[in-house]
């Protein structure tokens, strides 16, 4: 169990708080104690040359841990025993991955996914997955019906919602209409599976439910200033997350790649911590289970353009057909388009003038691992520029990107930042990304370079 003490600190903190009628605006400046968390993996290779990978947690709940472990071990003895025979070849895995992933949200609350995905020679067999919300003081779990009240016309809202996003993904085929229907009843959505991000509520639903040739998830996620309005006290309380916390995001560009990508999924997935990737659209079908596992672990996925070209020697009409490129290639590998583009080398203004129709998110940040810097260099040059509502420029390709990320996102963390996808920082402050314009950064709205 982590520091019993700690979670002792965190008690007493929010008691002062309450006691002392200091503002709900604590700008915290280290993680709370019960949202510390330990993550590592074991793994087992069988006599076929097969790998089961399970993932656990350690926090200040043993109860919590228990819990989970249980759901873990179950889907390893489930799916794990019979994994077909693994080739000589790296590209002819076969595996089951039971990744446990964790968020924080507000003083105590935090959201764990447990995920098992089958893949064999690269494909997404299948996958399952559970969740869990509790409160992290007490061990309580939290249910959909602690968060919106159970007789709420957030219930109608939802289904609207869960219905339109469903159909959304792969829009050239039709949802299994029966499965649908039977999602969108008021019990079903109470006992829906979901999770709290940073800035959002997340329901998770696999796709093969109703899209049976597709074993990816479907995540339907509404941001919190669009429910609040709905939520109990205590949940406002718990997700009210710019009271206390300064944000940024973590974007990682010029993946994926078969290796320092996998790795920085893996720093992701030990610090609970969410980011978005900027994909070259002419490595999505080659990369499509790293794509899938991205967007299926709650990152954001966007394009970082078709290829990597300087794209001031590109014609309008080039780049204007490299939007439906891109699109029909992360279509067939998650079912859902991205609205949202990073031009190689920062070259922005001659998409806007071609009017390819993206919004597209420079940095305010610039780690400049691409050039090579340790990892002590990265998170000195990451620090003299971070400032809230900042987004931060890495490159998942890089060698030193893996160590240099976690440790950027362990000095934020204690620094009282929280981390959110790109989606997540402009919905804060309810920026709605404008197709061909360009943001920096999202501090109260402002978006511009020199706001």
């Amino acid at each position: 169990m982590m520091n019993r003490i700690r979670a002792l600190t965190a008690l007493l903190l929010t008691a002062a708080v309450l006691l002392t009628g200091l503002p709900s605006a604590l700008a915290l400046d280290t993680i709370q104690a019960c949202h510390r968390v330990a993550s590592t993996y074991k793994d087992k290779t069988y006599s076929n040359g097969s790998v089961v990978r399970v993932w656990t947690l350690d926090t200040v709940q043993d109860d919590v841990d228990a819990e989970l472990a249980a759901i873990a071990q179950g889907y390893a003895e489930t799916y794990g025993s019979d994994l077909p025979k693994a080739s000589n070849k790296t590209s002819g895995n076969s595996r089951l991955d039971v990744e446990t992933r964790y968020s924080r949200t507000g003083l105590s609350w935090m959201s764990f996914m447990v995920q098992a995905r089958v893949t064999y020679h690269r494909d997404l067999m299948s996958q399952v997955f559970t969740t869990r919300t509790y409160d992290m003081e007490t061990g309580e779990r939290i249910r959909l019906t602690d968060i919106f009240y159970e007789d709420s016309v957030i219930w109608q809202l939802l289904a609207g919602v869960v219905e339109e996003t469903i159909t959304d993904y792969f829009p050239d085929e039709v949802p299994d209409r029966q499965q649908l229907n039977a999602c969108l009843t008021e019990d079903a959505l109470k006992e829906a599976e979901f999770t709290l991000q940073g800035m959002s509520l997340v329901l998770h639903y696999p796709a093969d439910r109703f899209y049976p040739d597709h074993h990816s998830l479907i995540e339907v996620t509404l941001m919190y200033p669009d429910i609040y309005e709905y939520m109990t006290d205590e949940a406002y309380r718990q997700t009210d997350n710019l009271s206390y916390y300064k944000t940024c995001a973590l974007t990682f560009d010029d993946g994926p790649s078969r290796v320092n990508s996998t790795l920085v999924m893996n720093t992701l997935l030990e610090h609970g911590t969410l980011a978005t990737f900027f994909v070259v659209g002419n490595r999505i079908t080659e990369y499509k289970d790293m794509v899938q596992h991205e967007h299926d672990t709650g990152n954001s996925v966007a394009y970082h353009n078709w290829n990597h070209g300087n794209v001031s020697k590109s014609s309008g009409s080039k780049l204007r057909a490299m939007k439906e490129k891109c699109d029909d290639a992360l279509l067939a590998a998650i079912g859902i388009a991205a609205k949202y583009d990073r031009v190689p080398y920062g070259l922005y203004p001659q998409m806007i003038a071609a009017k390819v129709g993206w919004a597209y998110i420079q940095w305010s940040c610039d780690s400049y691992d691409w050039r090579g810097l340790s990892v002590s260099e990265v998170l000195h040059t990451v620090k003299a520029q971070i400032g809230d509502g900042g987004i931060i420029l890495m490159h998942d390709i890089k060698d030193n990107t893996p160590e240099s990320s976690g440790r950027v996102i362990e000095a934020l963390e204690e620094e009282g930042y929280l981390f959110l996808t790109v989606d997540e920082l402009f919905a804060k402050d309810g920026v709605m990304l404008e197709p061909n314009t360009v943001y920096f950064h999202c501090t109260d709205g402002a978006t511009a370079l020199n706001d």
